[in-house]
């Protein structure tokens, strides 16, 4: 089914911030009634009043003299959508009507909003009428569990706050973390039970919200070949299972199998396949004679055939098919319409056609800007062939560590979300990549930004969406969630700020040799701040940013209504941020300071800013904490990781502070050297 939505829409109700912005806001006469006002919630017919949020399910579910918000179950003048619904605010009370429990549950956390902006500000709402739907059917984001697991209490917490704002999917990449009963070597020792992960699919499933799991297949399989070397096809790497080994599929299928019974609801299952750096290279390929494009579309389509024997429905990643017909440069890279309409030829692709499943649906990942013509081509040659595609953004990609960067990604997601609803596409899914492992109170506006366009990809500007974001969230403005934006400029200095080579950027290649950055030479003084000038000059820039930062945080946490672990989260990672910043400056006074005095008094300084690191290590690590588990249980195995990710280097949370501990060490032992006792606390 096609919906429309406009090119831009503004929100005629002053004051208030839905989110998703509705689709249809059409305001009444005059007057309207203030959130306290309602004192009932009642259902007209026979139905179960769907999950409310806090304000509404205070409100006693039976009929009172006062006005009170009903709810009704109709084809009537309702969205054809089961999740559409429609909300009119009138003298006698509010009236909320839909075809469907998805819409009535949606139409619910819209009342949810109006009320709690009613509450927080003394808005009157005005009567009015709302129609709305989603544009996407499919809305999903994605939890990557390989490097770390949080606490079973935040999955719920953040399951209400996604529900909230009208995503219906999860995609939840499971690696080790599920306790396979059929293959128990394969998950981790703390991973979650199959009967933990069917009570959280549950609680998902009453708020509209399907769970599918995403077991990685034929690549990234490094979580089972460390224990299954006779499965790789390259003995050397656990990257890739041999297609070619009948025991390969016996070990794929029980780990599918489990994972079904785990999230037993489940519409799909992703069976992954991308990224894969070597097939046929085993015997055992080479004697089917099969090429290694063949061998990949053999294993996808047992796969395909195994989802579609148990009920779901199977996704794959695209991109191995884009590089056998060598298109993927032209889709990946920043090329002219000149030069791509030269260089355009799916005749490649158009031979394999055949080998392509047709009950698979291909998860076209852009990760970037998705509007450009080779991207916009290839949805073409998808659409023309029949096959169907399912569109896979980012809220947080693998190469940026510790927080997204550019506004949380919301242009792209904002972009891909109007191609989707465009083209008709399967839906869109938000990826976040544990890759760099950021706290998820760091992803969460990605996530909502993917709730805002997939329900309305034409409505606001990134501008106004993160005004919306700060009042739903926080009960803020955009203006006081400034420091937010100031803090992703931060953290781009942060990556490497202490080196002079290697990488900590995962889609670099994570480097674990790098080289630090030289310390001042007491015979030559201001020599090193020559050498290191435009190093200095950002870290000024960054110590005016980091006060911005401060004061921003500072009022945004004197203000918020909600979500202050949130804003906690983020102090303790700007203060992360932060230190390569102040050890480079009391660096500076030292290489600086005119006389000897000076000098004793910048290597003071310098002990005293090696000796707070330890205290930003701790906080930041008791923050996160409260949420996530900070190291891997004892006799866990990692894998040989052939992308050497960030957050799988340690078990334990050193990964984040890859440049920052050796960097202090380095400084401390160089500080023992100068024979001045610059911290009695220093040890």
């Amino acid at each position: 089914m096609c919906f429309f939505f406009p090119v831009k829409a503004v929100n005629p109700i002053d004051g208030f911030r839905i989110l998703p912005l509705p689709q249809k806001i059409e305001i009444g006469e005059k007057g309207g009634l203030m959130g306290d006002e309602l004192s009932h919630i009642t259902v007209k017919g026979n139905f179960t009043v769907p999950v409310l949020g806090e304000l509404l399910d205070r409100l006693p579910g039976k009929n009172g003299n006062g006005k009170g918000i009903t709810l009704i179950l109709t084809d009537s003048d309702t969205p054809v959508s089961a999740e559409g619904y429609v909300l009119e605010v009138g003298k006698k009370g509010v009236t909320i009507s839909a075809r469907a429990q998805a819409g009535l549950f949606y139409g619910c956390q819209t009342m949810e909003q109006l009320m709690e902006d009613s509450r927080d500000f003394g808005l009157l709402i005005p009567f009015m009428k709302i129609t709305d739907y989603p544009a996407i059917s499919y809305r999903a984001v994605h939890l990557d569990t390989k490097h770390h697991l949080d606490r079973t209490e935040y999955y719920y917490r953040m399951i209400d706050r996604l529900a909230r704002y009208k995503i219906n999917g999860i995609i939840w990449e499971l690696e080790d973390k599920l306790r396979y009963s059929r293959r128990p070597e394969i998950g981790a020792p703390n991973a979650i039970s199959k009967q933990e992960m069917q009570a959280i699919c549950r609680y998902a499933k009453e708020r509209h919200i399907d769970i599918s799991p995403l077991v990685q297949g034929l690549g990234h399989a490094g979580f089972i070949l460390k224990h299954h070397w006779e499965l790789r096809e390259n003995p050397a790497s656990d990257w890739e299972f041999c297609p070619s080994d009948p025991r390969t599929y016996e070990v794929q299928f029980d780990l599918y199998r489990d994972a079904l019974e785990a999230m037993p609801e489940s519409k799909y299952l992703h069976v992954g396949g991308d990224e894969i750096t070597a097939i046929g290279i085993d015997d055992r390929c080479k004697a089917t004679g099969k090429s290694p494009f063949e061998l990949q579309m053999v294993w996808l389509k047992k796969v395909c055939d195994f989802a579609v024997s148990h009920g779901r429905t199977p996704i794959f990643w695209d991109d191995m098919p884009l590089k056998y017909a060598d298109l993927w440069g032209l889709i990946t890279n920043d090329l002219s319409d000149e030069e791509v309409l030269k260089n355009w030829n799916t005749s490649r692709l158009d031979e394999a056609i055949k080998m392509f499943p047709q009950d698979c649906i291909y998860m076209r990942w852009q990760y970037g800007d998705p509007t450009g013509l080779a991207h916009r081509l290839l949805l073409d040659w998808y659409h023309k062939n029949g096959l169907r595609v399912m569109a896979a953004t980012a809220a947080s990609m693998g190469d940026t560590p510790f927080m997204p960067r550019n506004n949380s990604r919301a242009q792209y997601i904002r972009d891909f979300s109007e191609l989707v609803a465009q083209n008709n596409l399967e839906g869109i899914l938000s990826t976040a990549w544990d890759d760099g492992s950021p706290h998820l109170e760091t992803v969460m506006r990605g996530f909502i930004a993917q709730a805002e366009y997939g329900w309305n990809p034409g409505g606001r500007t990134i501008e106004e969406f993160i005004d919306a974001h700060a009042c739903r969230e926080f009960g803020l403005s955009g203006k006081q969630m400034q420091f937010l934006s100031e803090m992703e400029k931060a953290a781009f200095f942060f990556d490497g700020a202490l080196v002079t080579s290697g990488h900590r950027n995962p889609s670099w290649g994570v480097t674990t040799t790098f080289k630090l950055i030289d310390l001042p030479d007491i015979t030559n003084p201001g020599e090193w701040s020559a050498k290191y000038k435009k190093l200095l000059d950002r870290a000024q820039e960054e110590s005016v940013r980091y006060g911005m930062i401060v004061n921003g945080l500072n009022e945004a946490r004197r203000n918020a209504l909600r979500n202050r672990y949130t804003l906690e989260v983020y102090r303790q990672t700007s203060n992360l941020l932060n230190y390569p910043v102040r050890l480079l400056e009391a660096l500076a006074l030292y290489d600086k300071a005119p006389n000897t005095e000076g000098r004793q008094e910048a290597l003071k300084t310098i002990g005293a800013v090696c000796d707070s690191f330890s205290v930003v290590k701790k906080d930041l690590e008791n923050v996160y904490s409260q949420t996530r588990f900070m190291q891997n249980p004892d006799g866990y195995i990692s894998d040989q990781n052939d992308h050497n990710h960030l957050a799988a280097l340690t078990n334990n949370s050193d990964w984040i502070f890859l440049y920052e501990m050796p960097m202090v060490e380095k400084v401390k032992k160089w500080l023992d050297k100068m024979e001045i006792p610059v911290s009695v606390n220093r040890k």
